[in-house]
């Protein structure tokens, strides 16, 4: 279903290109569920024995019969423009929207805008043919809006006016929760900062939001003085926007950095620059093709589970899987609800948890509250 605020623009041209993600059925992974508690297990003589890019490739690619049916179904449908990534479980291919309606049975690609984004999606379901069944989980680029961020809690808001109304209308000034108070708050000295020249970590933005180097700097100068720390990213991956900088974006920079303090940072910048393309999607893949990655993984994002189909979520789960395997650690936001709530017919509520917190391979957390910090 499409989201709210997303206004309908019209049917797609049948020229138009659009972009596909195929997830390609994997081999191996009970195996690599297996490998992934070994090295996780401090009793496991596997222990810290993490696998390398190559070796995650040779457990779980796909089969060559998966190979050679899906490759040749697509090029007989006129689709060439294909790239797979270093494991061979993935396909990203440009097509004309005719084309990917041909393949797809169901789909119908519209466009969709909402303030000055715009994505196509279908807003009906797809099928594949019965002898590809078996060999794709899943096809990306057709279903799932890009994910928004839940609107901050306004309890703050609140507070602040019954003190103003205390005080005669006279604002009572706070800086907030400042990297100082955080630290305190977790007992973190100044000398709790990272020393080791392999440590590394990464955050990673999915809506047209970006850093700028010349805030973050300006950030440490105010706020860093009682701690070591870096006041650069050291690697961008992605298209990193020359706009003004976004809060999100700017914050989730600028905390990580002084939590993990003095730690070299990247950031991955997935904005969805192609209209069909998902946003996260594009940065699981990622994931999947680079063999030199950061160790902690920091991510602000999550979707309501009963919007996403289970073949869907197992995949991902499969996809942190990989990443756990190599020794990454991946920490999703929790949400603002936690596992929210969800009121269905009869009157009746049932739990609404997020997703990909939710998956078994990844570490969820959750906020802190303060109070007169």
């Amino acid at each position: 279903s499409v989201p709210p605020g997303w206004a309908h623009a019209g049917r797609v041209s049948p020229g138009h290109q659009v972009q596909l993600t195929f997830a390609l059925r994997q081999r191996g992974t009970g195996r690599l569920a297996q490998l992934v508690d070994a090295v996780s297990d401090p009793r496991s003589p596997r222990y810290g024995r993490y696998l390398s890019l190559e070796q995650v490739r040779d457990l779980i690619q796909p089969s060559p019969a998966t190979l050679m049916v899906v490759l040749k179904w697509l090029q007989g449908h006129g689709v060439e423009s294909c790239r797979s990534v270093a494991t061979l479980d993935f396909l990203e291919c440009q097509m004309p929207a005719r084309t990917a309606e041909s393949l797809l049975p169901g789909a119908e690609f519209h466009r969709y805008v909402k303030g000055q984004r715009s994505v196509l999606r279908s807003p009906l379901p797809y099928a594949v043919p019965e002898e590809l069944a078996e060999h794709i989980d899943f096809v990306g680029g057709l279903h799932r809006f890009p994910a928004e961020r839940k609107v901050v809690s306004r309890a703050w808001a609140k507070k602040e006016a019954e003190r103003r109304q205390h005080y005669g209308g006279r604002a009572g000034f706070h800086l907030g929760v400042t990297p100082s108070i955080i630290r305190k708050r977790y007992n973190m000295t100044g000398g709790d900062i990272g020393l080791l020249p392999n440590n590394s970590q990464a955050c990673a933005q999915f809506l047209e939001q970006y850093f700028h180097q010349a805030d973050l700097a300006e950030f440490m100068q105010l706020f860093g003085s009682s701690f070591g720390h870096r006041s650069q990213v050291d690697h961008v991956v992605g298209h990193q926007g020359t706009g003004k900088a976004g809060l999100e974006a700017s914050l989730d920079v600028e905390y990580i950095m002084s939590t993990g303090a003095n730690i070299s940072t990247w950031v991955f910048s997935n904005a969805g620059r192609h209209e069909s393309q998902e946003p996260f999607l594009a940065w699981l893949l990622l994931l999947s093709n680079m063999s030199s990655l950061p160790w902690v993984h920091s991510v602000s994002y999550g979707d309501d589970e009963d919007s996403l189909s289970r073949a869907y979520m197992e995949r991902v789960s499969v996809e942190f899987m990989k990443a756990a395997a190599r020794g990454l650690t991946i920490l999703f936001a929790s949400g603002d609800d936690g596992a929210g709530c969800r009121r269905v017919p009869g009157g009746n509520h049932t739990f609404r948890p997020s997703f990909p917190a939710s998956s078994p391979y990844v570490t969820t957390v959750g906020g802190t509250s303060f109070k007169n910090p």
